[in-house]
């Protein structure tokens, strides 16, 4: 992944209406997520939303309709040729996405990828193979990577192999009856992607998995039971369901206990038992939180502006390698389900 040199004090964008010192960013997908992307880029001070991309012209009217007047067209080609830019964040679907980032890396612009952990492992590796050659910064976006009780974790060391021997990790949504569910993905897409990025940032690459999955409302796979062997031979279990009542927003788990003693960080609160590390922290106390709760956009949005800026934490984040990781993971886990439970070795 192309990274970029860090940012002074000196030359940190101002927070002036001067959009010469601003990002200038293209949202190239107008779904929910793109419009969620469009509204937390325009409120930022360090960022100018100056187009769209999308090929459906009722979501380009839908743009304009809520208060956006930006160009937009139904290709990012189209689009460049007319007017410039220096980012472009790829909200389209997985079978649109990597046409845009070629586009994108071919014109020299900074490329952020919306949900790249959660795409199909084929059509995941070939986009970051176009993003390992752009001499711009590239960057994947999951919200999980910045909900503030698990960053906090990261940061503090709680959650790492030298702290923990035994892991568990659960996340749950009530999805079933939504009208965001949709039948072209499932329960491995939607929760299963973030917790093993988590898992990913915290204890390294998963090298091996055994799975099975149920069917319950539909085609399409609800719960799912994974074991995960990583690469330095820490075994975790994992459980992820979108069929659990009460849970309109999705609430992941993890736990982790050993000779260092334990800890346990949700969505809501970190709880550590550790030498040097005691107490709980509660999610509404971090720093950074309200950027967060303005949505997930908001806080990729965030992430995505200080990883420009130089920030090494953000960075890390947005690591498109530890995305491509977890897209294949995914796919091994789909794989072992698919044949009762045989272990899969992930791809490397």
């Amino acid at each position: 992944m192309a990274r970029p040199s860090a940012a002074t004090a000196e030359n940190q964008p101002s927070d002036s209406n001067d959009s010469a010192t601003k990002q200038r960013i293209v949202v190239a997908g107008m779904g929910r997520t793109g419009v969620d992307y469009a509204c937390a880029f325009a409120m930022h001070p360090f960022a100018e939303v100056v187009g769209f991309v999308e090929p459906r012209g009722d979501l380009r009217r839908f743009a304009r309709g809520i208060g956006f007047g930006a160009p937009s067209e139904a290709t990012l080609g189209r689009w460049l040729e007319k007017h410039a830019c220096d980012s472009v964040v790829v909200s389209a679907p997985a079978d649109e996405a990597l046409a845009i980032v070629e586009r994108a890396v071919a014109a020299g612009l900074g490329v952020l990828v919306h949900g790249l952990a959660g795409m199909p492992g084929e059509t995941a590796t070939r986009i970051a193979a176009v993003l390992s050659g752009s001499e711009k910064p590239t960057a994947a976006g999951s919200a999980a990577m910045f909900q503030p009780t698990f960053a906090r974790a990261r940061r503090s060391g709680a959650l790492s192999a030298e702290r923990v021997t035994q892991v568990r990790a659960s996340a749950s949504v009530s999805r079933v009856f939504s009208p965001l569910a949709d039948p072209g993905r499932d329960v491995l897409d939607f929760l299963l992607a973030d917790l093993l990025l988590l898992l990913d940032a915290a204890f390294g690459p998963v090298a091996g998995v055994k799975a099975t999955g149920q069917k319950l409302y539909g085609d399409w796979l609800d719960e799912c039971q994974v074991e995960a062997r990583f690469a330095n031979g820490l075994v975790t279990k994992i459980e992820a369901s979108w069929s659990v009542p009460g849970y309109p927003c999705a609430a992941m788990v993890i736990e982790g206990s050993g000779g260092e003693g334990r800890v346990i960080v949700s969505d809501d609160a970190l709880e550590m038992d550790m030498p040097g590390l005691q107490g709980r922290v509660v999610a509404a106390s971090e720093p950074g939180v309200g950027r967060f709760e303005g949505g997930e956009a908001s806080g990729i949005a965030e992430g995505y502006l200080k990883f420009l800026a130089g920030d090494p934490a953000a960075s890390d984040a947005l690591s498109v390698p530890r995305a491509t990781r977890v897209a294949r993971v995914i796919e091994a886990v789909r794989h072992s389900i698919q044949s009762d439970g045989e272990p899969r070795e992930v791809a490397s």
